[in-house]
């Protein structure tokens, strides 16, 4: 099992497809891990830039998502520290 106080960081990586192929080597593998997930904008940022494109020509001049600007995500992959050198050769192989 990962928790915070055993694990450490394995992977990181904007890649969905990436991300996805490495836990899909640790699952065939059996290590457990654990994903977290980062986004680039915080909920304030995207209300507030939703909320004046509304407010600019009632959405005619520009969408949401243009003011907002690319919302990326940043994945991390954490397994516990046991398992760290054999999960570093599996993703590098």
């Amino acid at each position: 099992m990962v928790t915070l106080f055993n694990r450490k960081k394995l992977y990181e990586d904007y890649s969905s497809m990436e991300i996805a192929r490495i836990t899909e080597l640790l699952k065939a593998n059996s290590i457990s891990y654990e994903t977290r997930t980062k986004r680039n904008q915080s909920n304030f940022d995207m209300a507030l830039h939703s909320s004046m494109t509304t407010s600019i020509g009632n959405g005619g001049a520009y969408s949401g998502g243009q003011a907002i600007g690319n919302l990326t995500f940043l994945y991390k992959i954490y397994v516990s520290r046991a398992d760290y050198e054999k999960a570093k050769k599996l993703i590098e192989e």
